[in-house]
């Protein structure tokens, strides 16, 4: 009986996180801000490239300072 609650539950919150989902889509392309797929990893790529460089300019500068001090 357990399962067959969770399984009920689990089933209506994906449907329901597919219709709210699928209602940000159209909205977003009736207003023309969807990105597509290939333009949203590219994206997410540069932002890790940039925080990567960042870190090590960072980390370089902390190691530059520490070796001064020697």
């Amino acid at each position: 009986m357990r399962r067959m609650v969770w399984f009920v539950l689990g089933a209506a919150v994906g449907i329901y996180a597919y219709r709210r989902g699928q209602r940000f889509v159209d909205e977003s392309r009736e207003r023309g801000i969807v990105m597509t797929v290939q333009q949203a990893a590219v994206s997410a790529s540069q932002a890790v490239a940039s925080a990567r460089t960042m870190v090590e300019h960072r980390i370089n500068r902390a190691h530059d300072a520490g070796s001064e001090g020697l």
